[in-house]
Parts: structure tokens; C-alpha cells; sequence
């Protein structure tokens, strides 16, 4: 019998991994590629940050929040509501 280390739930929730759905790289199924994270917040969605998203298809970028980014669409060949506007990327420490 292996004996396991309790973790309280409330430390659990704390640890939880990041959603993979908004890591650079993922596709949705609609063909949406997750480009980088922007560092603003989304105004109407309190805890979101807005993601860059670079349509498979026609190579349209556009902004979305973090929350839809699973179930977008291109708004320009694939008939999916307008992106959030692309914030510029900002200087990082390393160039």
C-alpha cells in the first residue's frame, strides 16, 4: 500500500494548471491559432486577458478574451463575430 501526501482542497485549487486552450500555439477546431497573450485586461470580462489569434485560413489576426477563445471563429472567411482590436506588442525584458 503506497501511502499518499493530503492536500487540502483549497491549496489544490490554488496550484491548478493554466488552461492549455490559450497557450501559444493551440488551434481551436475552428482553425484559430493562439499567436501570444496580450498584457491588457478585457473591460466587460473582469480576470481576462485579451489573447492574439491568427485565423488558419485567410492569416487574419485579431483579439479575443481568454474565456472564448475555444469556440472563435474568423471574422473574415469564417462568418465569426469581430475580434477585439489587436493591442500592440509590448518591449519585453529581453528584447
Amino acid at each position: 500500500m503506497q501511502l499518499r501526501r493530503y492536500i487540502p482542497p483549497a491549496r489544490a485549487a490554488r496550484s491548478a494548471p493554466r488552461a492549455t486552450t490559450v497557450e501559444p500555439g493551440t488551434t481551436n477546431h475552428h482553425g484559430q491559432t493562439v499567436v501570444r497573450k496580450a498584457s491588457r485586461a478585457v473591460n466587460d470580462l473582469p480576470g481576462q486577458s485579451v489573447y492574439v489569434l491568427r485565423c488558419k485560413g485567410c492569416g487574419h489576426e485579431y483579439g479575443e478574451a481568454g474565456i472564448r477563445v475555444h469556440q472563435r471563429k474568423c471574422p473574415v472567411c469564417d462568418g465569426g463575430k469581430p475580434g477585439l482590436p489587436v493591442p500592440a506588442e509590448e518591449p519585453s525584458l529581453f528584447g
